[in-house]
């Protein structure tokens, strides 16, 4: 019987003493964590910004002369997951369409190559 008082003793003074000694710890600065994109973040302006499907187009099918880039008003796109519609581009000052694939709700797209 005494072991097993000791025990609950033991057992119930042990977590205090632990969550006491927790208090003295130095506060830590958390850097800024840059906004994750998301669905709600899309929008024509961003998809036809610097960032958009221009950038896309060099990076994924190196083409060096992206002029302007015209998608549909936003209120008009669907941006759901799935969601698919065609944006304008000029590409080395021709006019051209393409693609844009709605991937998943962090905000990520797919762009065609231009037809």
């Amino acid at each position: 019987m005494r072991i097993y008082v000791r025990l609950r003793i033991a057992l119930a003074v042990v977590p205090a003493l632990v969550l006491a000694g927790c208090s003295n710890l130095p506060e830590v600065d958390v850097p800024d964590v840059p906004d994750v994109p998301t669905l709600e973040s899309l929008s024509e302006g961003a998809l036809e910004g610097a960032d958009g499907i221009a950038k896309v187009l060099e990076q994924e099918y190196q083409l060096t002369d992206v002029g302007s880039v015209d998608c549909p008003p936003t209120p008009s796109l669907s941006f759901e997951k799935g969601a698919t519609f065609d944006c304008t581009v000029v590409v080395a000052g021709e006019e051209r369409t393409v693609e844009v694939s709605v991937l998943n709700e962090q905000g990520g797209i797919q762009v065609s190559e231009p037809k």
